[in-house]
């Protein structure tokens, strides 16, 4: 993790890349905070969750949890209600203000001692509320509500480093009572995830009801590091492999991990090895204004030549001059992209998932996001002709748009 906490801020927010851990931190502090009576409230979006995936039912939650949390606001909440019916139809300011903020400050007026507990909220997967503006509004709609309160009230928001978040986290009004803490790409979660698959497969081998059918030992360690290096430091990916491999017991788990490591077929179109990755670059690609635009990118980054990426040669700007783009186009593409690809601070592109890749070139699993390698290819020549008649003309004889050589 990279960042400096600072203690007084209002809000910490939690920002990594999509898989990266988030919502197990979240959780993990969640439970610490019940544990020793800090936790006034806590929200978890989620994208596939009808109830959890919009911001209709978040502050009726926050209230009633608030109620449980410090019993005694219980009466000033519910009078709230009786006052206004119809507040659920309001605004989240109004609702924050009306069942959250007044009902403690209510409380604070008949004594009740507040300095004596610290409390914390939890807003994890912000990202996966319905509408980016929503999203907007929603921190500063908390921090607006609790800035100005005498209450000892911090609030956690977890998310993905989308722009319009990373816009809001930083504007003016907003960033006295905002402290950053990134998921930082500087930290090697390897050493974990190859634990944490260990023991996985270690629990398979002991109360998987085909368990003795596994051959021994199972698996190697050299699967292990595969696995290990296809995760590519997200948890998601590996905690997606295990759930596929020893998550159906009328299934066995050795055959499983044969259809993850492409040594046998699936069974059908019902055993989907991927389902949770499928999701979650669905809806990662799905959000994204101009997709064709980022489909060329993409293609040139996964198919016209992979290994510029793991040299570290690919630039926003060697892109932006093979496409005939206008400098910082393909950067303003990218951006769409944060949770799954990085433009660090150097320029350099890197895909952070590497198991991206695979979906974009299976055509059962990304559909209309698919990358064909005839067409990017088809494209990528046709590019590659088109800058071969420019250099021609160029009466200097050198190419005026020399970085698409790196690509070709």
């Amino acid at each position: 993790m990279i960042g400096d906490i600072d203690l007084d801020a209002l809000i910490l927010w939690l920002y990594g890349a999509a898989g990266a851990g988030k919502s197990a931190i979240s959780h993990s502090i969640a439970e610490i905070c019940e544990k020793y009576g800090w936790l006034l409230a806590s929200f978890f979006f989620w994208k596939t969750a009808g109830e959890r995936n919009n911001i209709n039912r978040f502050v009726a939650s926050i209230a009633h949890q608030v109620s449980l949390s410090i019993p005694a606001s219980r009466v000033f909440v519910g009078a709230a209600v009786d006052e206004n019916p119809f507040i659920f139809q309001q605004s989240v300011d109004v609702q924050l203000a009306k069942l959250v903020i007044e009902p403690l400050q209510r409380l604070h007026s008949t004594g009740f001692d507040f300095k004596a507990s610290a409390f914390v909220m939890i807003v994890d997967g912000l990202d996966e509320c319905q509408g980016n503006e929503i999203q907007s509004v929603l921190v500063k709609s908390l921090a607006a509500a609790f800035c100005d309160s005498p209450f000892r009230i911090r609030i956690l928001i977890a998310s993905r480093p989308e722009v319009y978040l990373q816009s809001t986290f930083n504007s003016s009004s907003l960033k006295p009572h905002i402290s950053h803490l990134a998921l930082s790409n500087e930290y090697s979660p390897e050493d974990d995830i190859y634990r944490f698959l260990e023991d996985s497969f270690d629990k398979i081998k002991r109360e998987h009801p085909l368990a003795s059918y596994i051959p021994s030992p199972w698996p190697s360690p050299e699967v292990l590091r595969e696995l290990t290096q296809k995760a590519s430091g997200q948890f998601i990916f590996a905690s997606t492999t295990v759930k596929y491999i020893g998550g159906d017991p009328h299934q066995l788990p050795h055959r499983r991990l044969n259809v993850i490591r492409r040594l046998q077929p699936p069974k059908g179109e019902k055993d989907m090895p991927y389902a949770e990755l499928n999701s979650l670059y669905h809806h990662v690609l799905s959000n994204v204004d101009d997709i064709g635009a980022v489909k060329l990118v993409l293609g040139i980054l996964i198919i016209v030549n992979p290994d510029a990426e793991d040299l570290g040669m690919y630039m926003p700007e060697t892109v932006d001059d093979f496409l005939f783009w206008e400098r910082g186009e393909t950067k303003a593409c990218l951006s769409q992209l944060a949770s799954v690809i990085e433009c660090d601070a150097g320029g350099t592109i890197s895909i952070l998932h590497a198991s991206l890749s695979d979906f974009l070139l299976d055509p059962s699993r990304s559909h209309q996001f698919y990358l064909s390698r005839e067409s990017v290819l088809g494209d990528s020549a046709v590019l590659g002709l088109r800058h071969l008649r420019q250099q021609d003309c160029d009466k200097s004889g050198m190419s005026i748009l020399p970085s698409y050589e790196l690509i070709l």
